[in-house]
């Protein structure tokens, strides 16, 4: 296979999706877009008929949108309706992929690369359908010790005070209601769950965010591989922003201190006994070491007890994302 156009990192929330985008950008030949959330909020697998060219000129106003200020930002659509009129025929019926494809090659040639990079952890839960609606796609699956995906979502409200001032006051809100850790290991097994039925193929990769860490010059130099573009050294120089622990900084190296961070503090006991008994299997599977308990500790009676109230406010705080929520918690078997 050629170089891919396509390349979707994808794994659970705070895996180090972010992170490869990065070191992916600094390549001649990549670009890598914004976290677009096009497939959880504006697509989804009941929506493949045609839509007219005014939908598809709303959408590419809001694709467009979001490349240029971020997620949350929303009040600059009509900004863009001279682009999107450039780019989309007003005579023409267009599909959600047509628009999306469409967007992303404008952005290429605005920025003269050849490949799109997108970095949305939760397009995991459309791989079938990103599959079948695209061509020359390489998929990089992140794949990152489940504790420390505990203590990264449980802090992940503190963003917003940590550099990414741009994050609404709601969404740290939202953040911080979100997380449980019987909620986030679930979630955190059913990404496993969903790649798991693509591991083995040409087009898939697993990246443990550790071993990454631990060798990002060799892990580098696969990745280059599998995507069969050249290595440079200039891939290893990305800023260290983006941690929910640590204030953002413009120092330019990997900082191999962000692997097992649970173990420094940051989750009780009782929080690491339950991502350990929820996702044990897996942990075995990706070589995880569990820290032993000779007895459940007390604490994880009251998660037990507050799991469904937690669950009742995700929902209500997460209306207009039920979908993806829902598919964030059940349960698929793998192949």
């Amino acid at each position: 296979m050629n170089q891919p156009k396509y390349i979707f990192i994808v794994g659970s929330s705070r895996s180090g999706t972010t992170m490869i985008s990065r070191v992916l950008n600094q390549h001649h030949l990549v670009h890598t877009f914004k976290e677009l959330h096009f497939f959880s909020q504006i697509y989804s697998s009941r929506k493949k008929d045609h839509i007219s060219a005014k939908k598809a000129i709303e959408i590419m106003n809001v694709l467009l949108m979001r490349q240029e200020f971020g997620l949350f930002q929303n009040k600059n659509k009509n900004k863009f309706s001279k682009i999107s009129n450039s780019i989309l025929s007003v005579n023409m019926d267009y599909t959600y992929f047509d628009v999306f494809q469409k967007f992303i090659d404008y952005i290429l040639l605005e920025k003269n690369k050849k490949i799109a990079c997108l970095h949305t952890p939760n397009n995991l839960f459309y791989l079938q359908d990103i599959l079948c609606a695209f061509k020359h796609v390489k998929i990089i699956n992140m794949i990152r010790d489940n504790r420390d995906v505990l203590l990264s979502q449980k802090n992940k409200w503190r963003r917003k005070f940590l550099g990414a001032k741009s994050i609404p006051f709601f969404e740290s809100l939202r953040s911080k209601v979100n997380y449980h850790p019987f909620i986030t290991s679930y979630s955190w097994n059913n990404s496993i769950n969903r790649t798991n039925l693509f591991d083995g193929n040409s087009f898939f990769s697993l990246l443990k965010f550790e071993d990454f860490l631990s060798f990002p010059k060799e892990k580098t130099i696969e990745l280059c591989t599998f995507l069969k573009i050249p290595f440079n050294e200039d891939m290893l120089k990305i800023a260290n922003i983006g941690s929910s622990t640590e204030n953002d900084s413009d120092e330019q190296f990997i900082d191999e201190s962000k692997k097992y961070k649970w173990k420094n503090g940051g989750l009780n006991n009782s929080e690491i006994y339950i991502a350990q008994f929820i996702s044990g299997d897996f942990m075995k599977q990706f070589h995880y070491k569990k820290q032993e308990f000779s007895l459940p500790p007390l604490g994880v009676i009251f998660y037990a007890i507050t799991a469904p109230f937690k669950i009742l406010a995700s929902l209500l705080l997460n209306l207009g994302r039920l979908t993806v929520f829902f598919d964030m918690i059940k349960f698929h078997k793998t192949k």
